[in-house]
């Protein structure tokens, strides 16, 4: 049973997507599920002593329910995009509970974790959908793209992998389960939630109805960690550092910089729009909102990261 308690540091930790899967892996529950228990395995030590939220990132998962969703031919109709990113909520939370509950009994830790489905206010008025630009599920022939725009007015982009669908990307506004994740945190639980970003909803009248749309996960999981009051933003990939001058004869990577000094960078254009930009964006955004600290870092040493002896560690002022 749990109980009430003084608190510690606070530490919302979001999982990038090497976390579940990694470069040659196969696409198998079983290989993910694995993935997952290698990851929290990691972090065993803050999981067990800290007040932890952790936050996922969903993007091979719900480009798999997507793409099974398109080929459905004699099936029942597909599921929307924001109904697909709820799926995926529930069978990652699965790899994750399943592993997590491992862990924790191998580790002697007595925290339990608790899966919360997880909804994401977007602004419809939100430049972002009127560029849609975010690819989703699978690939199509230029064909197959075009008879889609006509019979689903789907939006088409080209991209190295053939005509894919494009959704909008916007931003973040607001986690609707926010209170019932604090509250589960208080209560001495381990939440998993904001898979994916969240599920997109915005405003309709006196309710909120899911939109088509893909949130970046780090963007939503630094919302969540501000509105949470979190000390620290945790930002787990598959690199050791952020870099500057990236892939040229003079890139430095970079140790611990203050948030202003990454907010000029990032307006120097100095991180890549679909890698490192998000995250730095996320940790500016945490940090400019009343966070302390925020650390981008590699999943191989994530107890390192969170202590700030890897990885690059942006502060407030």
């Amino acid at each position: 049973m749990a109980t009430f308690r003084d608190p510690m540091a606070k530490i919302l930790i979001a999982l990038g997507g090497n976390a579940l899967l990694q470069n040659g892996d196969e696409r198998t529950y079983e290989q993910q599920r694995d993935r997952a228990y290698s990851a929290l395995n990691l972090m065993k030590d803050i999981l067990g002593k800290e007040d932890v939220v952790i936050t996922h990132g969903n993007g091979p998962q719900v480009g798999d329910i997507m793409s099974r969703n398109q080929q459905n031919d004699g099936l029942p109709p597909a599921m929307p995009v924001h109904a697909s990113g709820a799926m995926s909520q529930g069978l990652i939370g699965e790899m994750l509970l399943e592993s997590y509950d491992r862990v924790r009994t191998e580790s002697g830790i007595g925290k339990l974790a608790s899966v919360i489905i997880t909804r994401t206010v977007v602004d419809p008025g939100d430049p972002a959908f009127k560029n849609p630009s975010k690819p989703v599920g699978k690939s199509f022939s230029a064909e197959e793209a075009k008879l889609l725009v006509k019979e689903k007015g789907w939006k088409m982009s080209e991209t190295e992998r053939g005509w894919r669908r494009v959704v909008p990307s916007p931003f973040p506004m607001d986690i609707l389960e926010k209170d019932i994740v604090q509250n589960t945190l208080i209560s001495g639980f381990l939440p998993i939630c904001t898979g994916g970003g969240g599920i997109p909803v915005s405003k309709n009248g006196n309710s909120f109805n899911g939109v088509d749309a893909v949130i970046d996960k780090d963007l939503a999981s630094a919302v969540l960690a501000y509105l949470l009051e979190m000390d620290q933003l945790v930002i787990l990939t598959d690199v050791n550092n952020v870099f500057i001058n990236y892939g040229k004869a003079d890139q430095k990577a970079l140790g611990s910089i203050t948030v202003s000094e990454a907010r000029k960078y990032y307006d120097q254009g100095q991180f890549g729009k679909g890698s490192m930009g998000p995250k730095v964006r996320a940790a500016i955004t945490f940090l400019e909102h009343g966070g302390k600290s925020a650390m981008i870092g590699n999943l191989s040493e994530a107890l390192k990261v969170v202590k700030g002896e890897s990885g690059t560690i942006i502060t407030a002022e």
